[in-house]
């Protein structure tokens, strides 16, 4: 197999002009790229995966490999106040497992990025767990300042992170982040 880095680097580096649906939705002025909320999430993962006890190195992977799979897929989001569709839940995920099957063919050590694609998919581990409260938890972060910055109401953001953040230490953050919220 020919190994192509530079193909799969270019191909990682649209994920820096793809905008983030919920944003364009609520109609946010400048919203943040999937790289961008990628990132954060990453950082999130780095300093806080030792109090949370879980494999650092695993769960910023799952960090920064979380939407790579939009850059074919594009950011698909539920519909506001829906009901979660477990069937369409599963649909988006097999796209997006798909998506990174291909996308790691074009490199040699591609087979374990998407086992560890996989794993967070599941939602088994306590990696994955982690994860995908710190995804929200950086989304939450992320609708505060918007709010702040353009004078805006993103209620649903924080509805959705509440319902998914429960650890505590994550809940502590999430928790502190209301209370800036409502000083506002």
């Amino acid at each position: 197999m020919s190994i192509d880095y530079l193909g799969f680097l270019k191909e990682v580096g649209k994920s820096k002009r793809l905008l983030r649906s919920g944003w364009i939705r609520e109609k946010v002025n400048d919203p943040e790229s999937v790289a961008e909320h990628s990132f954060r999430v990453g950082v999130l993962a780095m300093v806080l995966s030792d109090a949370i006890k879980v494999d650092k190195d695993k769960l910023i992977k799952m960090a920064l490999l979380h939407d790579l799979a939009e850059i074919t897929t594009g950011d698909v989001i539920t519909e506001r106040w829906a009901i979660l569709d477990i069937k369409k839940r599963d649909e988006k995920e097999k796209a997006e497992r798909e998506s990174i099957y291909r996308f790691f063919q074009k490199i040699s050590e591609g087979k374990k990025y998407q086992l560890i694609f996989d794993e967070m998919i599941n939602r088994v581990t306590p990696e994955a767990k982690i994860f995908w409260q710190l995804d929200k938890l950086e989304m939450a972060i992320q609708a505060y300042e918007y709010e702040k910055e353009q004078k805006i109401n993103l209620e649903e953001f924080f509805e959705t992170s509440e319902m998914y953040i429960r650890h505590p230490l994550l809940r502590q953050i999430f928790n502190d982040l209301l209370k800036l919220r409502k000083k506002r």
